[in-house]
């Protein structure tokens, strides 16, 4: 085999390997229990695609504490600010990732 077709294959591997990453890291996790998770947005990192939030108890999942976290869909990184209060989906066994990040509507006075 000639050095190009061979890092052509290496390439293509490579391709293959991170489009999975990314595809597994968007689906939620098959057969885990869902909570229903709301917090405080402390901060927003588009670089590293994290957020910290300050979360409410979520009974059976997590206690109310400050985390950082993983987001399922990086593009929500956009509209969501320090200060924004969101609610999201968590699964049983996953403590890095939030799915279906929402902003909330301000609370009524």
């Amino acid at each position: 085999m000639s050095l190009r077709r061979i890092v052509a294959v290496v390439a293509a591997l490579v391709c293959a390997l991170f489009v999975t990453v990314a595809v597994h890291t968007q689906t939620p996790p098959a057969g885990k229990k869902d909570h229903a998770f709301k917090g405080k947005v402390e901060k927003v990192d588009e670089k590293t695609k994290m957020i910290t939030v300050n979360n409410e108890n979520v009974p059976g999942w997590m206690p109310s504490m400050t985390m950082v976290y993983k987001v399922d869909k990086p593009d929500v990184l956009k509209t969501v600010k320090a200060g924004d209060n969101i609610t999201a989906t968590v699964y049983d066994g996953d403590f890095q990732t939030l799915y279906n990040v929402k902003v909330a509507p301000p609370a009524k006075k």
